[in-house]
């Protein structure tokens, strides 16, 4: 027979210079030196709260099964991220990779081009719509640079998947554009060699 919790309670520091709201105990705004104010809603998880007290958060259930102790856990990683995020901003590198038509990446209005890939006329676009997220484009390099992990993420997966090449070999057929570098500051986190 299991054990049962009747609370759990986790908390959280909030560093110096790092602004953190909560508002009708689900929607946490965080705000920082290096990017802000960035909101993420968590009205999807029932049962647990959310509150800030003096320099730290804590978040709390009563009775929580299985599922809200690691829900509660989830929460507080994505908001450390958030609090790391706004301090030291989040790079995420990736490389322009192609054998036989060089093609190169533009950054438009809301959206990012891949021209000439495999020798298509018309670009491969992906959209991103996010105040926070800065993007530079350095020869073979590009560089999505905010405070926000997950949208920097979702933006190199939309670009690599916009990349995909159908009916033809992936042993073959490498081009594309991939992540190969995570950094947050100047730091480097994760890196293909």
């Amino acid at each position: 027979m299991m054990v049962k919790t009747t609370y759990i309670e986790e908390t959280l520091e909030i560093p110096k210079g790092v602004k953190v709201t909560v508002e009708n105990g689900t929607q946490v705004t965080v705000k920082g030196p290096k990017g802000g104010p960035i909101t993420k809603d968590f009205s999807h998880a029932q049962g647990i709260k959310i509150a800030v007290e003096g320099d730290q958060i804590k978040f709390s259930a009563h009775f929580p099964r299985n599922k809200t102790l690691a829900l509660v856990k989830t929460i507080a990683s994505i908001i450390n991220n958030l609090i790391q995020g706004v301090q030291a901003n989040y790079q995420y590198v990736l490389k322009v990779c192609y054998s036989h038509f060089p093609c190169n990446v533009e950054v438009k209005k809301g959206e990012i081009h891949v021209v000439n890939f495999l020798g298509e006329r018309a670009p491969r676009k992906t959209k991103y719509d996010d105040a926070h997220v800065e993007i530079k484009v350095d020869g073979d390099d590009v560089y999505l640079i905010g405070p926000d992990k997950e949208t920097l993420g979702q933006i190199a997966a939309n670009v690599k998947k916009a990349c995909r090449i159908r009916k033809k070999d992936p042993r073959v057929f490498q081009d594309g554009v991939y992540l190969f570098k995570r950094m947050v500051g100047e730091e480097v986190v994760w890196e293909i060699k």
